[in-house]
C-alpha cells in the first residue's frame, strides 16, 4: 500500500479525508539533483487521483562515507531539486528529517486534505 486515506475526525469537517504517502529510496542515478525523489513521492498521490498536494516533508539520509565537500554538494543539490519540483507541483516542503547513514537515502511525505 503506497498511500493512506483517513477520515478527519473534526465534526466541523464532515466528509473530509487526509490522503498521505511516505516513500523513499536509494538514489539510482549519479545526478544529485533531488527532483526524481520528489516525483517518486508525488506519484503515489497522483496514482490515487489526488493532484493538489497541501504539503510535503523531506526524508534525507546523508552518507557518512562521503567527504565533507561531497556531502555538502550532494545534500545541497538533493534539497534544491526536491524543493524545486515541489514548488512546480504547487506545494511546499514544510519540514522533514535528516539523518547520517552509511548510504544516501532520499524521499519524503506528501499530504492532501480532500472530500
Amino acid at each position: 500500500m503506497d498511500s493512506s486515506v483517513v477520515k478527519i475526525k473534526n465534526p466541523m469537517l464532515t466528509d473530509m479525508y487526509q490522503v498521505s504517502t511516505t516513500d523513499f529510496f536509494y538514489p539510482l542515478v549519479q545526478d544529485p539533483y533531488g527532483r526524481i525523489a520528489c516525483a517518486n513521492v508525488l506519484s503515489d498521490l497522483y496514482a490515487m487521483g489526488v493532484t493538489e498536494v497541501d504539503t510535503m516533508l523531506m526524508i534525507l539520509g546523508v552518507s557518512r562515507l562521503m567527504t565533507d565537500i561531497e556531502r555538502d554538494v550532494v545534500t545541497t543539490q538533493l534539497i534544491h531539486g526536491f524543493n524545486d519540483l515541489a514548488r512546480e507541483a504547487g506545494t511546499n516542503v514544510t519540514g522533514g528529517q535528516t539523518v547520517m547513514n552509511p548510504w544516501p537515502i532520499v524521499g519524503g511525505v506528501a499530504m492532501s486534505v480532500r472530500h
